[in-house]
Formats: structure tokens, sequence, C-alpha cells
């Protein structure tokens, strides 16, 4: 089933012009457009070496976008893939989004614009995942900022993801309990915020691990003392070493 599997990546980075390459520490990594029901997006596939299963975890980023912080999250990526998990980094952003995320403000803007469509389009990508893999094999999602709200608003609906890590993010406006979606199911939710945090104040995160707890699902929340939005060094080495154990308990049951 692995080497079917890598036979596949393969032959979609065939298609769409990045070979897979097998690095020294036996992870697979290709990069390939995936064609969803809401456009096209790319899709960096870390997958972990040695035998199977191995849990899958998308990986999404902020509203700065991929590129600008590439390097981040695909080391986030390699950690996962390292410790066992196949990782999928996801550049939802199109042309169109890029120039969109200047400023704050046209960021926020853009992101209550384009909810429906990205929350549908990693959806989508989870589908492809589970396609394959064994089926049975558990998704989780980690976001970042707004990967974070984004991640919310698809675990939320999307009853395959069996954990979500968030990191400084909260819950997406359009799913608020005034909204007309309110939220009514949230997976397992590891929380990670600072308390110097002035883009996504830690209340917003604060919000969302009550809210998920409210419909009888665990969640913790870790606060980090003087970090602010993307945390300070210390605060990051602990975030993803909490990341690795949290996905590990619930999608590994270690």
């Amino acid at each position: 089933m692995r080497s079917a599997i890598i036979f596949c990546c393969c032959l979609l980075a065939v298609i769409f012009g990045d070979f897979a390459r097998a690095r020294a520490d036996g992870i697979q990594t290709h990069e390939a457009t995936q064609v969803t029901s809401r456009g096209p997006l790319v899709v960096k596939t870390f997958l972990a070496g040695g035998q199977g299963p191995h849990p899958a975890i998308v990986v999404l980023h902020g509203s700065q976008g991929l590129e600008k912080y590439r390097a981040f999250y695909e080391r986030q990526a390699t950690q996962l893939a390292q410790a066992g998990f196949d990782a999928y980094v996801l550049n939802y952003y199109n042309e169109q989004d890029v120039a969109c995320s200047k400023t704050v403000e046209t960021r926020r803007a853009n992101f209550s614009r384009r909810i429906g469509d990205w929350s549908q389009m990693v959806s989508d990508v989870v589908t492809e995942v589970l396609a394959q893999g064994p089926k049975a094999r558990p998704v989780g999602i980690v976001g970042f900022s707004q990967g974070g709200y984004l991640g919310t608003s698809v675990a939320s609906r999307d009853k395959r993801v069996a954990a979500l890590v968030v990191y400084y993010g909260g819950i997406p406006a359009q799913r608020t309990a005034g909204s007309k979606h309110p939220i009514t199911h949230m997976p397992p939710l590891l929380e990670l915020h600072g308390d110097a945090d002035t883009v996504v104040p830690m209340e917003k995160g604060r919000e969302l691990v009550e809210m998920t707890r409210s419909l009888g699902q665990s969640a913790e929340m870790v606060v980090y003392p003087g970090a602010g939005h993307g945390f300070n060094h210390a605060a990051a080495i602990d975030a993803e070493q909490r990341t690795l154990e949290f996905f590990q308990k619930r999608l590994m049951g270690r």
C-alpha cells in the first residue's frame, strides 16, 4: 500500500511539474496542484518514512500567505513527518488572494469573502488524502493565525477531522453563537496563544476553547506569558513539542 501511495504521488508530481524526492531521513516530499471543487491549490506533501499507516495532518498558513514564511511551515511539516505523520502544506491562496494580503484591512475583508471557498478546498484535500491511504487513518489540522480560524471552520463541519491545533486563532465571525451558522461540532482542540498578542487577542483563543468545551469536547489552552503574535523562540519551541504530543495522543493513541 505504501509503495502504491508513493507511486501515485510521483505520478501526480510528474503531471504537475515537481518530482518526488527521497530525503536522508526517509521522508518523501513532492509538490503538486490539486483541483478542488472551488478551484486549484498547491499541496506540498511530506510522507513519513517506514511502515504505516501514518496519520495525516494538514498545515494551514496565515493571512500573509505561504511564500513569506514557507521555510517555517515546511519545518513544521518536516517535524511532523519525522514523528511518523504524513504532512500536507496547503497553499490555498490564488493570485487575487495574494494581492489582497498586503494590509490587515484587506486580509480581513478577503477572509470574510473567501472562508467558504477555502473551507471546501481544505475538505476536498482531506478527501484526496484519505483516498491515498487507509480509509480509517485519522486526519488532523494545524493552523496558524488565519489558518487557525480556517482550521476551526473546516473541523467544525467536517467530522473526518479528528484533532485540531490552533496557533493564536479563534472562532470565525461567520460561525459565532449569534451568526446564521453557529458551530455545533468540534474535534479535540489544542489552542496555543501569547498573552501579549495584539493581532488576535488572547480572549479570542479562550472563546474558542470555551465554545469547544461547551459542546462536550476536550479542549486545552496553553498561554505563553509575554509572547506576542507569532511567538518568541522559547514559546515556539514549546508549542511545537506540545503540538507533536497532542497529535500523538489524539491520532496515534500514545
